[in-house]
């Protein structure tokens, strides 16, 4: 009897081994050859289901984001939390905090070099769109100062996020968890009328 193949189970390990390779190595190190070793597979079968590099590359910033959006909505979920710390709480779950979000930074970095590096816009637009949607949660709440600037205040935040993320990856002795907290605390605090902040 022939031997049934899960082939939704297949394309789901091989994208766990190169989440893994990506961060054990970098992006340079997600070969299809280095892939393949680490999951036991012929890179012919890795090609089989991912015919190209970038389609690879692409399943797995799908599970990054998927894993993110997760984060994000579990907080949002939790009612119990004052509005002020669930944005707060959201924005902190897209820094690498712990080794968990550290590994999902790593891989999203060689994702982003790899598209720049093909050419083609790197930068999403999904930490933008956070702060918009928590700066549109809070005005509905009417939480926000009445003249807060809304396109400067989500410039700022975005490049604030960006920052604090690409110095955790890059230099993480430079700023501890505990600053980088302080910094998203500031920031939501300064967009907030006195008696929410």
């Amino acid at each position: 009897m022939p031997k049934l193949i899960d082939h939704k189970k297949k394309k789901e390990q091989i994208i766990e081994y190169t989440w893994q390779s990506i961060v054990n190595s970098g992006a340079k190190g997600a070969t299809v050859r280095n892939i393949a070793k680490l999951a036991k597979m012929t890179p012919g079968q890795i090609r089989y289901y991912y015919p190209t590099h970038s389609a690879l590359l692409d399943a797995v910033m799908e599970k990054v984001n998927h894993k993110v959006s997760q984060r994000i909505q579990e907080i949002f979920g939790q009612e119990t939390l004052p509005e002020k710390e669930r944005i707060i709480q959201a924005i902190l779950a897209v820094l690498p905090l712990d080794d968990d979000r550290y590994a999902d930074m790593e891989v999203w970095m060689a994702f982003q070099y790899e598209i720049h590096q093909a050419g083609t816009n790197s930068m999403g637009d999904e930490i933008r769109m956070l702060i918009q949607k928590s700066l549109q949660h809070l005005n509905e709440k009417q939480m926000l100062q009445k003249d807060l600037p809304l396109e400067f205040t989500t410039m700022r935040a975005h490049a604030l996020v960006d920052g604090l993320a690409l110095h955790k990856l890059l230099t993480p002795d430079r700023i501890d968890n505990k600053d980088a907290i302080k910094l998203i605390r500031a920031e939501v605090h300064s967009w907030l009328k006195e008696e929410y902040q």
